[in-house]
């Protein structure tokens, strides 16, 4: 139960109670021959005459002004008229009388005002309260509920505080007092005190707070304006208000009310946050890192200030911020940390339930920042729950308690050097005019030559039917009936593959249907494409595994010039190797997995990752145990049985498979530190190199954890006799999540330098409510989120993203962006607002670089239609130098989306090949010079949700027809450039050959 819709419920019972409780006071006296106002009143009152018993109000007022149980008498009169302005006011009287003894009196003032809607005269009558009666723990506990409820943290925090170290704590309690970035308490009640009271809408911010973090801002600053209206001063609206502009690319508005606010707005990290976005907009490196460390001095706690903070100071150029790394370490230590406590409340939070391990957890993670208070709190809390033997609590408990005494402040800043930081030698942000008409700074992108080519129609057309293409790869029998499991929702995948290098692109797709972790499901498919057509080749090529398939990864995988094939499953995953002859082989054994194990895998990724030539695996883990399979989530006054929120279910770590060389693949997921901070639930992948630095990166996104992106930790080789070592800084890159909040329902990736800056950029697909997420490079391996700027957020916030590629369909130099969108079960209206079937968008880039929407003008059968889609991928099926699609589903066929767009523009495709580094050369960069235009692309593997796709580095050129200037930079570090390649041709680049070769197309 929420903390506000318990704090109502109970000031109903107590409106009661006191009403009662009054009634039988004016029972009790005896009247005398000549009967006074006040004894009348008592009478009329035991008659229930109450306009009567309201006629001799004034004058039982005048006559006992001083007497609190007179003038309450008269307040519970006038509430009985219906007076409930008067009588809430009168209580009051009756409380402040009494100096506010009578806790009964002040509870009942309270259930009146709140009857009118009166929440904010009640917060400052509470106030009023605790100065007289400080230990009135009830009144402090209900203060700090209201303040939190109206997102008015920095005025809850100090009595939360309070209530702590006076031993009044609860887990509830001890959530509220972290830094909560997005809103999950509800807001109806906070909505009805507003229905009740029409002339003060403060109330309405919680609803303001929640459509800002599902991205309304429209909305968001409607109901902001209209509190402030009447409330100029509101600092909580104001702060609020200020970061809705910001997001949204007000630049003008908010300077505006930054300039005119009340300094109050001042004490809210809020604010402040915002005027360091806007001051970033505006390339005030300075100013919005200045501003970013006063949020932080503002909260201690606030995940997004430290964690723009820690972003922003990466930024510097070596001494410039006169930074030490020991500093700048201890920042990013409690940006982790910060972070896994968020993502520790979010899991606690769904599932309701808190284990011991959990609450050490917390306590762990809270002592390391320094806030002995709540970790013993915590400690204490977990002493309370059921015995676990694997949990120290006891030891862990009293650790903590030898380091608090009486005095022990509430955040410990001894030793830590990011509290010790002070930045006021940097500007603040300038708020004068002059500086309100500088452009933002809108990625540098390189735009295309002016085109004298009419605009191109994308026409993309579902020709799996007249190209043989049959498969119907389903995790269920009925998915298009309501109570779809948890396991079953994720969908199938499949990866592009020319497994007999013929030059035409083949299929090889997953199926499921079983029940994991049995090799008891639907078989996969192999089908070889031959001249367009497809050919199910299945039993003769020997691929047909009947594991529970989710994704698939194509790579060469024993260094031998052949695709080979992981099956991701869930249960013991599959490898089977390309024998040439257009068989395959099982090596699953491998891998090393047992035959009955019972972890989930999703995606994987085939790459070297120690630069030692020989590709390794990375294979993406949901969800371990089998409970997913078994358990479902009923929900009260809901007949059907739903699944389970993945967070009830324990995270499975992903796994680092290092190729020995020899056939085997041995886990080094612990040997080279590949253990993060949080444990994820991995759906999408893709490896290559994105941070401009060599090695290869993998990026995985995470369902409701924040995002891993993983990096080697030292430029030495294996081969050296050095150890080889990965990190994982998606937070601190900025890759975690989007900005707004700690985690998202993460699952397909869709990578290439959208702004064609010469870096490479990341589009990330969530659930419903969470808009995707535009992770734009801005720096040398960090990104930032501009998923507003870019106008792609609105439109998909209502829908349930898979699957997404960047792809130029039109080959007019700019990557349009394609999502598959389906929900996860089917719900009755009434029940969830978002249908199961969901349009399939694509999103253009326009002059402005602004993203449209585009897939009306496409339309076609397929795109008119919704679907429940799930994974996407790229090949060229028909060799016509235009990107075709793959696309699964729940409840129908793959499709083969055609690429038949007229007169689109010239191209060229790139094969690379390595020869001093692994075969595939992921983590090859390629650029591509023609006249005076530039792109950059990356060799990949992973690429996204359950898929690979075609392994080609593909360009469209737009007008020029000229030939190209390429240069590649190996994996390696190897630098070659190949001169004056054909446009509309494909053409196979081999390490340290000389001349390329130009395939047939």
């Amino acid at each position: 139960m929420s903390l506000l819709v318990r704090c109502f419920l109970l000031t109903s019972i107590l409106l009661v109670a006191g009403c009662e409780k009054a009634a039988d006071l004016s029972t009790r006296e005896t009247p005398p021959a000549t009967l006074e106002p006040l004894q009348e009143m008592r009478l009329a009152m035991r008659r229930k005459e109450w306009q009567e018993a309201w006629t001799l109000s004034n004058a039982v007022l005048t006559q006992h002004s001083n007497d609190p149980t007179a003038i309450a008498t008269v307040a519970e009169v006038a509430y009985e008229n219906e007076k409930l302005e008067i009588a809430g006011d009168l209580m009051l009287d009756a409380c402040r009388a009494e100096s506010f003894e009578n806790s009964s009196r002040v509870q009942q003032a309270m259930g009146i005002m709140l009857a009118a809607g009166r929440m904010h005269d009640c917060i400052e009558m509470f106030e009023e309260v605790l100065v007289h009666q400080p230990m009135q723990h009830d009144i402090r506990r209900r203060l700090h509920d209201m303040y939190w409820g109206t997102e008015d943290r920095v005025r809850s925090l100090p009595h939360g505080r309070f209530l702590v170290r006076n031993r009044q704590f609860d887990r509830a309690l001890l959530l509220a007092l972290n830094d909560s970035e997005v809103r999950t308490e509800s807001a109806e009640p906070l909505v009805e005190m507003a229905k009740r009271n029409p002339n003060d809408q403060r109330p309405l911010i919680a609803e303001a707070k929640i459509l800002f973090d599902r991205g309304d801002r429209v909305a968001a600053v409607g109901l902001l304006r209209g509190i402030l209206n009447r409330y100029p001063n509101h600092a909580p609206s104001l702060a609020l208000l200020g970061r809705a502009f910001v997001a949204s690319g007000r630049f003008d508005e908010f300077i505006s009310l930054a300039r005119s606010a009340d300094t109050d707005v001042g004490h809210y990290p809020a604010y402040w946050i915002a005027l360091g976005d806007w001051s970033r907009s505006r390339q005030l490196q300075l100013e919005s890192t200045r501003a970013y460390w006063e949020a932080t001095r503002r909260n201690a706690n606030s995940r997004a200030a430290w964690t723009r903070l820690s972003t922003s100071l990466r930024q510097f150029e070596e001494g410039q911020s006169s930074l030490d790394s020991d500093t700048m370490k201890a920042i990013e230590t409690r940006v982790l940390l910060l972070s896994q406590i968020s993502e520790l409340m979010s899991r606690l939070s769904t599932s309701g339930v808190t284990a011991r391990a959990d609450a050490i957890e917390m306590a762990t993670a809270l002592r390391g920042l320094g806030r002995l208070w709540e970790a013993e709190a915590w400690a204490s809390i977990a002493m309370t729950l059921p015995e676990d033997d694997s949990v120290p609590v006891v030891e862990i408990r009293e650790s903590i308690l030898k380091t608090l005494r009486k005095d022990t402040p509430w955040q410990d800043t001894k030793s830590r050097l990011e509290l010790e930081l002070d930045l006021t030698r940097f500007p603040l942000p300038p708020l004068e005019p002059k500086l309100h008409s500088v452009a933002p700074r809108n990625d540098h992108p390189i735009i295309a030559a002016n085109s004298t080519r009419k605009p191109h129609k994308i026409k993309l057309v579902n020709e799996a039917t007249e190209r043989a293409l049959h498969f119907f790869g389903r995790t269920g029998e009925h998915l298009e009936k309501p109570g779809v499991m948890l396991y079953q929702t994720v969908g199938c995948g499949g990866g592009a593959i020319d497994f007999d290098l013929d030059g035409w692109c083949d299929l090889y797709l997953a199926a499921a249907g079983g029940i994991p972790p049995y090799r008891n499901s639907e078989t996969n498919g192999l089908m070889r494409n031959i001249e367009g057509v497809f050919l199910d080749v299945t039993e003769p090529s020997r691929t047909g595994d009947t594991g529970f398939g989710q994704g698939v990864a194509i790579g060469d995988v024993n260094e031998d010039g052949f695709a080979d094939i992981l099956v991701l499953n869930y249960g013991p995953n599959t490898l089977l190797v390309n024998n040439g002859d257009g068989t395959f082989c099982d090596a699953s054994h491998r891998l090393h997995e047992s035959e009955g194990q019972s972890s989930w895998s999703t995606s994987g990724a085939v790459a070297d990752l120690d630069s030692d030539g020989l590709a390794d695996l990375t294979i993406l883990n949901y969800c371990i145990g089998l409970e997913p399979v078994t358990q479902d989530c009923p929900q009260k006054g809901i007949e059907i049985a739903r699944a389970c929120a993945p967070l009830v279910f324990p995270g499975c770590p992903d796994r680092f498979l290092h190729n020995g060389g020899e056939g085997d693949f041995v886990d080094r997921t612990s040997q080279w530190n590949a253990t993060p901070m949080v444990i994820g639930r991995g759906l999408g992948v893709v490896a290559g190199s994105f941070d401009q630095e060599r090695g290869v990166d993998v990026f995985i996104a995470n369902d409701m954890t924040s995002n891993h992106f993983w990096t080697r930790s030292n430029t030495s080789e294996t081969r050296t006799g050095f150890d080889f070592q990965l990190n994982e800084s998606a937070i601190l890159r900025g890759l975690g999540s989007n900005e707004r909040s700690p985690a998202q329902g993460s699952m397909g990736i869709a990578t290439g330098d959208l702004d064609r800056d010469g870096d490479l950029d990341f589009y990330v697909t969530n659930f419903v409510n969470e808009s995707n997420t535009y992770h734009n490079q801005h720096g040398p391996g960090l990104w930032r989120d501009q998923t507003t700027l870019h106008q792609l957020d609105i439109s998909t916030l209502p829908l349930v993203g898979f699957g997404t590629q960047a792809v130029d369909f039109d080959n007019d130099t700019k990557l349009e962006l394609v999502v598959s969108n389906g929900h996860v079960d089917s719900y009755p209206s009434g029940e969830r607002a978002t249908p199961y079937s969901q349009p399939m968008q694509v999103f253009k880039r326009t002059e402005r670089n602004e993203y449209t929407s585009i897939e009306d003008a496409i339309g076609g059968e397929y795109l008119d239609q919704p679907h429940i889609g799930r994974a996407l991928w790229t090949l060229d099926a028909n060799r016509d130098g235009l990107t075709d699609l793959a696309v699964t589903h729940q409840t129908e066929p793959v499709a083969l989306l055609v690429n038949r767009t007229d007169h689109s523009g010239h191209w060229i495709d790139l094969q690379l090949c390595g020869r001093h580094c692994s075969r595939d050369a992921v983590g090859a960069i390629v650029e591509v010079q023609s006249e005076e235009q530039r792109w950059t692309a990356a060799q990949t593997s992973g690429d996204g949700f359950l898929c690979s796709n075609e392994r080609v580095v593909h360009i469209g050129t737009g007008d020029s027809s000229h030939a190209c200037d390429v240069t590649v930079t190996w994996p390696d570090g190897r630098k070659q450039t190949y001169a004056q390649l054909a446009s509309r041709s494909r053409w196979l680049l081999v390490q340290e050959d000389v001349e390329p070769f130009e395939l047939s197309h």
